[in-house]
């Protein structure tokens, strides 16, 4: 008779609540009151509080010969998440404790933390094929192929009707509310308070990301890289050569840093004004690609994901990683809650988590 040794549960099982779902995990989407996190999987949402009676700070235990701290497992499994099912497209948040995405019939719903679903009384009728919500206010804009759909924070006020030069890859607003940018084949187009800027001239953005002070505009590439734009001047800088396409970006405030996925490892820069400065480490170097990146809106943390499965928590400007699980499926997306407390993950097995960091992990 063989021995097998009990397989330790990672950080990643003690930190976390998991749920499977039907299919691949394309997107996680915080809600604006904190209190609520959709996973965006095949047709529908499935929706996880954040509340836990088992929250991992509860289960800290402190040896009594020399002081170390021990997270014990969780008790019971997790709540089952509410599902919103016949849904198509994107999620953004909604109000202050809902959702907003696309109906498989067309037009715009909200899905409520429960799981109930409204249809939007609104003039948006196609596909949803991009969303982006304001941070400063609780305004939504939504395109259906180069319509976009600005749903103003007053419910009594009229939608704004936009028009992008071609068909929208992918909207998001700067942090203050002002600006709003779309990506389409030829470039970004900019409106700054509904009124049009213009065109950036960037070679097929797919995906966009605002820096935190709104002064420079990440977008990655179809074609392995990413360009930066300085919004002062509306430069742009390009950054190639990457062995797969960049699909997600890392912000810092301190330090002031950029980072991005794609290559083997955590590619990060200093800022330099609104531009890029001196390269950072991030992390360790490997054999594997980075496929998903988020960073911590409150400490220098880089939330990172491999297409082995290894997550890691990876410190701006040094070596240091915190090893969250070693493998796994490969990641699809990533989220940090508006305080840093909580990250959400999605794999590309349907896989559905939840970490919670207790604030003594990081002294």
């Amino acid at each position: 008779m063989s021995y097998q040794a009990p397989i330790a549960p990672t950080l990643f099982d003690l930190l976390g609540r998991s749920w499977t779902l039907d299919a691949p995990v394309a997107e996680v989407c915080f809600n604006r009151a904190g209190e609520a996190v959709a996973f965006r999987a095949g047709a529908g949402l499935a929706i996880a509080a954040l509340a836990d009676p088992e929250r991992p700070e509860t289960r800290i235990r402190i040896a009594a010969d020399d002081g170390r701290r021990t997270i014990a497992p969780r008790r019971n499994p997790p709540r089952p998440l509410a599902r919103a099912d016949g849904l198509a497209g994107p999620v953004a948040a909604y109000g202050g404790k809902s959702f907003v995405t696309g109906s498989a019939r067309g037009g715009l719903v909200s899905v409520t933390q429960r799981g109930q679903v409204t249809p939007l009384a609104t003039p948006f009728d196609g596909p949803l094929d991009a969303i982006a919500r304001d941070p400063a206010s609780a305004a939504v804009a939504a395109a259906s192929g180069a319509r976009v759909l600005v749903l103003p924070d007053d419910a009594d006020a009229p939608p704004l009707r936009l028009e992008a030069p071609g068909p929208v890859a992918a909207l998001a607003y700067a942090p203050d509310g002002r600006l709003l940018a779309a990506a389409h084949e030829a470039g970004v187009m900019l409106w700054r308070d509904g009124a049009p800027l213009g065109v950036v001239e960037v070679d097929r953005p797919a995906t966009l990301s605002f820096a935190p002070d709104g002064g420079a505009l990440a977008c990655g590439l179809a074609d392995h890289g990413f360009a930066l734009i300085d919004l002062s001047d509306f430069a742009v800088e390009t950054v190639a050569d990457y062995p797969t396409p960049v699909r997600s970006f890392a912000w810092l405030r301190e330090p002031a840093a950029l980072a991005a996925s794609g290559a083997f490892r955590i590619t990060a820069w200093l800022r330099d004004g609104h531009g890029l400065g001196a390269p950072i480490e991030a992390g360790r170097v490997g054999l594997v690609v980075v496929e998903r990146m988020a960073g911590c809106p409150t400490r220098p943390l880089i939330a990172a994901g491999y297409a082995n499965g290894l997550l890691c928590l990876a410190r701006a400007g040094g070596r240091d990683e915190m090893l969250l699980r070693v493998d796994g499926p490969p990641p699809t997306a990533f989220a940090w809650s508006a305080d840093g407390a909580h990250l959400a993950v999605g794999d590309a097995a349907g896989g559905a988590a939840l970490l919670a960091f207790p604030a003594d992990l990081f002294k």
